[in-house]
Formats: C-alpha cells, structure tokens, sequence
C-alpha cells in the first residue's frame, strides 16, 4: 500500500516494528487533543481528526520530515560540525534531539537506528545516514551534559525514506496511534469531565469603550 509494491518479509517486519515503536507514549500533544476533544463527547471520528491535526505539526508527528530536511541541507559528513556550530550560535532548534520524558538518547531511537543500518545493508547505503551517526555523535559531546540525545523522530525519517514512503511520515505516525487514541476516548469516557483550562488575563483594565468610527 505504501508503493504499490509486495514486501519481502524483512521489510514487512521493519515495518510492523516501526508501527509498534510509534504507537501511543504517554502524554504528548496528539493525546492530550485526544483527550480534550472526547471530553466534549463528540464521536471518535471527531477525536482521531483532531489528534491527526495535532501530529501534523513539525514540532511533533512532523518532525521526521524535518529532519530528513536537516541532513540534506548538512549536505556531508564534513559539513556536519560547522552546521552544528551555527545552530547553536543562533539558538535554533536542532531537529531530531531532546524529549520531555527521555534525558538519554531515546529507546525507540536506538532500536530505529539498528533497522536503519539493517535496510542500507540490504539496499545499499545512503549519506543521510552518515550524516546522522556523524551529528549525534557531535550533539552528544555539546549537549550531552544537558540531557539532550536523538528522540524517536531521528531515525525514524531514515528508515521510511529508505523504505520509498518519503511524503506519508505523518500518516503513518498516525496509524500507529489511532488505537492509543481511541483507548484514552473510552478511558475518558469512564469519569469525564470536560477540559476547561483556566487562563491569567495580563492585558489593560478599565480600558474606555471606542466607537469603531473613532478607532
């Protein structure tokens, strides 16, 4: 379905291992639009739909595509260190690097990494990857000491693009987790009270109403 071609069994074994290490982890954004959207008690097609709108965002379910994006813009394995270097001169995000929870390099990243190496043994080699063990290893020594180290989007990029299905990363994220989000639907639904957020108001008071002409 991925490329209108029938997988061997390796690669149909990648596959499902990637399925398992994407499927639902704890309380990220995906899961939490999950959970607002059912405490409303809108159906579950409502509920994946905003999950889905959620993990479309570069900073989440789209964060393998960036940095696949990242390792072609390195362009090479000497490239890698003075990239790094202006990147972090600048304060800019380093895509692929650092978790909420992880503060080690990323379980799901490790076992990633080894089909990663797998597929280019069987399919012959790409310089993306050396571009990756490369940065790691450069972000590693910078940044180590602060809890910073490849989370599950690093390598997941490799191996999907590796495996021909370079414009679907996000819906293939979200097959993963369709059925984590619908067990924290029914999970809600079990003692629901609807998500309602408070809020601090740090604007202007006793602001003066102005008629629109006047504005």
């Amino acid at each position: 379905m991925l490329n209108e071609k029938e997988p061997d069994d390796f690669l149909a074994h990648v596959f499902d291992t990637c399925l398992t290490l994407h499927a639902e982890h704890t309380m990220n954004a995906s899961t939490f639009s999950a959970r607002v959207t059912a405490s409303t008690l809108t159906d579950p097609y409502a509920i994946v739909a905003s999950a889905v709108g959620t993990l479309a965002g570069p900073l989440h379910g789209g964060a393998n595509e960036e940095v696949i994006e990242m390792l072609d813009e390195i362009g090479s394995v000497e490239n890698v260190r003075p990239f790094l270097d202006a990147k972090l001169a600048s304060k800019s995000k380093i895509m692929g690097f650092g978790h909420r929870v992880y503060k080690v390099k990323d379980p799901r990243a490790a076992i990633l990494q080894r089909l990663a190496e797998q597929l280019f043994d069987k399919l012959g080699g790409d310089l993306s990857y050396d571009i990756a063990v490369e940065l790691e290893q450069a972000v590693s020594e910078k940044l180590g000491d602060r809890g910073i180290y490849p989370n599950v989007d690093f390598y997941s990029g490799l191996v999907y693009k590796r495996m021909e299905s370079t414009d679907l990363f996000t819906p293939i994220f979200a097959i993963a987790r369709v059925a984590g989000w619908l067990a924290h639907w029914k999970e809600q639904l079990e003692t629901n009270r609807i998500y309602r957020p408070t809020q601090v108001y740090i604007g202007e008071h006793d602001r003066p109403y102005i008629p629109a002409e006047n504005r």
